[in-house]
């Protein structure tokens, strides 16, 4: 799966790294990246990015380019 993070959207609430913390972490601006996008099962990427309050996490399926969310 593709993930990629609107830098400009994130507030820095910090749910994705605390859901999935080997997949994201924030940098020192405080806005979330993607360290490693295979660091955690599908299921919980879809958590973290549905727990995202402004949804800055998108989910790609990373054969096709479909966007999977939102």
């Amino acid at each position: 799966m593709k993930v990629v993070v609107d830098r400009p959207k994130c507030i820095g609430a910090a749910n994705c790294t605390g859901m999935a913390p080997k997949t994201f972490q924030l940098d020192p601006a405080k806005k979330a990246v993607v360290k490693d996008p295979a660091g955690h099962e599908d299921a919980i990427l879809f958590e973290a990015a549905e727990s995202c309050p402004t949804e800055a996490i998108s989910l790609y399926d990373e054969k096709t380019g479909e966007k999977l969310f939102p």
